[in-house]
């Protein structure tokens, strides 16, 4: 999937937790960044212009693309702060999830070796609708959130 529906999904993600659990008003800021940094494995994603010398090492869709990372660095962001390690969690596995409805899939429980795949083809018209209706499932959990 594109940065623009990972970062959709991630807020989606973040509305409907806000609804039943009461967070700090930086975590959107933790999720969003759990949702983009999965992709530092790819040359051509946003993040990895930041760091890309890790994006030479590490194969894309490869073992950040799993569960097992997934926890590990959320873990690893909870020892510092609690908050901030769930809201990563929540952006990371909501780009996991999204990673397994394409084509590529991602290997979930790596290091199984395993692919969980979907039907989408990243960029193409589907996502293209996928992403509008996360674009207006967001409007409406705003506009219930306000009124």
């Amino acid at each position: 999937m594109l940065f623009r529906s990972h970062i959709a999904f991630a807020l989606v993600s973040y509305l409907t937790l806000d609804f039943f659990i009461k967070m700090p008003f930086w975590i959107p800021g933790f999720i969003l960044l759990g949702a983009i940094f999965v992709d530092i494995d790819s040359l051509n994603s946003k993040i990895s212009r930041i760091f890309w010398p890790l994006s030479w090492i590490l194969k894309h869709r490869g073992c950040l693309h799993s569960l097992t990372f997934c926890v590990l660095l959320s873990l690893l962001l909870g020892l510092l702060n609690l908050w901030a390690g769930f809201g990563f969690f929540i952006g990371y596995l909501s780009h996991l999830i999204l990673d397994c409805f394409t084509r590529a899939g991602v290997k979930l429980f790596w290091p199984l070796g395993f692919r969980i795949r979907g039907f989408v083809k990243s960029g193409s018209w589907t996502e293209d609708i996928i992403f509008v209706g996360f674009l207006l499932l967001i409007i409406v959990m705003v506009f219930q959130k306000l009124f």
